[in-house]
């Protein structure tokens, strides 16, 4: 009896091990959507920065491209699609599916002008020759804003893909590849970020199929001392929504930051020592602006900054102020600036207090 007991034992202890040992082996997925943006990010630097493009000679024909894309909302995607490709050596089966000719004539290559083929049908190929079609100007510039970033935390063998649309500018086509990312601009219509019927049709590959993907919202954790006063976080983000909703147009666009979160901020503007919430919200379509948003727990009041033809961006929160940048105007002829410096609350209304007269 007691050698059977010992014999239990020991079987337990050694599924136990094997549970734990295949549950260390587990690794949580990248964080595509948070990793993407890095690459649009950096992508948005490499159209605003003239010292960056002098360096590759940029032709003054590029310029009205450049002026096109650089719009300075890579880090505020409008909508986000992960896209899955089927085995190339299948999709080359089914588009030759029709013409057995061809399609003996492809299996009759060697192995080295196979690849070459199957590489042609990838996603990044298929969106240069999109890019070549709008012209030789918006294929060279698109491919000298390309970027690429080396990221341990991707670990697939197989590329993922994730198409990122903005409210101003341009498409970009991200690809995960095994611990690096690259991203390269895609010219199409900025309406097809809504309509992803459009979106396969235009790439017509079959088994193309998109997934949108949503960003994660914030852990409460990261919401400041709003547990202190006793008022949920989870319950603040929720009326801060609700009012939102209520007293806004609809069809606002919520900013996101780089790890893919909703973009949140706290600091203490009403003074009550509860922190007060920031985001920011893109609207319209023509017009587009992105106002400042605050919200006091407190006494559940939402104060919005409507700059009309300006946008005012969150940056980051100080120990003794928040920092927001104002970017405008808009729709002018006149060039955009950005304008740092801070808000404050009087008389229940947000006014920007640029940090110089002269804008930086």
């Amino acid at each position: 009896m007691r050698t059977r007991n010992r014999i239990c034992t020991l079987f337990l202890a050694a599924l136990l091990f094997c549970t734990v040992c295949s549950t260390l082996g587990e690794t949580a997925a990248p964080d595509y959507y948070g990793i993407g943006l890095e690459v649009t990010r950096l992508m948005g630097e490499i159209v605003d920065s003239e010292d960056y493009l002098s360096l590759f000679a940029m032709p003054e024909s590029f310029s009205k491209v450049r002026e096109r894309v650089n719009t300075h909302d890579y880090d505020r995607p409008a909508a986000v699609y992960a896209i899955r490709l089927e085995d190339p050596e299948t999709l080359v089966e089914k588009l030759l599916r029709e013409e057995p000719e061809a399609l003996e004539k492809y299996r009759r290559l060697s192995p080295a002008l196979r690849e070459l083929i199957l590489s042609r049908l990838s996603l990044p190929a298929l969106c240069a020759r999109i890019n070549a079609a709008a012209g030789a100007e918006y294929m060279s510039f698109f491919t000298l804003a390309n970027a690429f970033i080396r990221d341990d935390r991707l670990t697939a063998e197989e590329t993922v893909y994730y198409l990122y649309f903005f409210e101003k500018g341009a498409p970009i086509l991200v690809s995960f590849g095994y611990h690096s990312a690259s991203g390269q601009f895609l010219d199409i219509p900025g309406e097809y970020r809504d309509n992803p019927a459009e979106i396969r049709t235009l790439l017509a590959l079959p088994g193309l199929e998109l997934d949108p993907v949503a960003a994660a919202e914030p852990a409460a954790g990261s919401l400041g001392n709003l547990a202190d006063f006793g008022i949920d976080p989870e319950e603040a983000l929720r009326k801060m929504s609700e009012f939102i909703g209520e007293r806004l147009p609809a069809g606002g666009i919520p900013a996101y930051d780089a790890s893919g979160s909703r973009l949140y901020e706290v600091f203490d503007i009403t003074g009550d020592g509860c922190t007060d919430l920031f985001t920011n919200v893109t609207w319209g379509s023509g017009m587009v602006r992105t106002d400042l948003i605050v919200y006091d727990p407190v006494q559940e009041e939402l104060y919005v900054l409507d700059g009309y033809n300006y946008d005012y961006l969150i940056d980051h929160a100080e120990e003794n102020r928040i920092v927001i940048v104002k970017e405008g105007p808009h729709g002018y002829n006149d060039p955009v600036v950005r304008t740092p410096g801070t808000v404050e609350l009087e008389n229940r209304q947000l006014i920007f207090i640029a940090d110089s007269e002269d804008p930086s």
